[in-house]
């Protein structure tokens, strides 16, 4: 994705308040981009407008797990000239199956599924149209396999990743110059973990985390200058764990996530 041709343009980023959002958005100001952040708490993006006064930072409150807002929103922004989407906005439902809470595994499915979908179809359809654009997804390396004691998710997140490698697909076959690239991190110093109802048994963390902005920064720009591949994954530990994950029996896998999942308590 050519920088400079883009200059100026608009980046619309979910869950903009916090976290992987959060540092995407003051990378993008950094590299030109002005701004629509959308997010339910947008108190935090007052920051950036500091920083940034000479950016043209929009901000939209929204609440995207009601996943008729996203038209409205769509509505809102769709004559700026955007260059690039990023799908950040997204939850976690931790436990044994049996025992998670059906209302908020929907309103996992409609934010991290039907919510990307939504953005995903139509800001395609707009990219093409205008001739350029990228949209970025963030899936996770739980794309790759399911996860016991945390079931949803993990299949949320499987969902993201083969929408993205199938449209990608598509654009590169019909020589589009729009791309669909989806981020896979690994655990993210965030507030997802607790958002997820996750609680550590002990003081040591079991679940190893990497730092928020040097990972924001690594996969950032090579999303944006990616023209063949599907997704993205950042940090050699969570590439021999995909690796592993696709060539070891599907028995070891399942056990070993099932072992990591259990150790975590729910706070709820």
């Amino acid at each position: 994705m050519n920088m400079n041709l883009h200059k100026e343009k608009y980046a619309l980023v979910t869950g903009a308040s916090k976290g992987i959002g959060f540092g995407y958005c003051k990378l993008l100001l950094q590299k030109g981009f002005n701004l629509i952040c959308i997010a339910r708490d947008l108190s935090s993006i007052n920051t950036l407008k500091e920083q940034y006064p000479n950016s043209d930072i929009k901000e939209i409150e929204a609440d995207l797990s009601d996943y008729n807002s996203v038209y409205k929103v769509f509505e809102s922004v769709k004559t700026l000239d955007i260059a690039l989407l990023i799908n950040n906005a997204g939850f976690g439902v931790w436990g044994p199956f049996k025992d998670t809470n059906l209302e908020r595994e929907l309103n996992m499915i409609d934010l991290n599924i039907k919510t990307l979908h939504i953005f995903t179809k139509l800001f395609v359809e707009k990219f093409i149209q205008q001739g350029y654009g990228r949209i970025i997804n963030i899936g996770s390396i739980a794309s790759f396999m399911p996860g016991p004691n945390f079931s949803s998710y993990f299949a949320s997140k499987a969902y993201v990743l083969s929408l993205g490698q199938a449209i990608n697909t598509e654009l590169k076959k019909t020589k589009s110059k729009v791309r669909v690239v989806t981020i896979c991190p690994g655990p993210i110093k965030t507030d997802f973990w607790k958002n997820s109802n996750f609680k550590e048994n002990n003081k040591k963390e079991s679940i190893k985390t990497s730092d928020t902005d040097k990972f924001c920064k690594k996969s950032l720009n090579k999303a944006l200058k990616t023209k063949n591949k599907n997704y993205i994954l950042v940090g050699l530990k969570n590439k021999l764990l995909v690796s592993l994950s696709k060539r070891a029996p599907q028995k070891l896998v399942l056990n070993n996530v099932y072992s990591q999942m259990k150790q975590k308590k729910s706070q709820g």
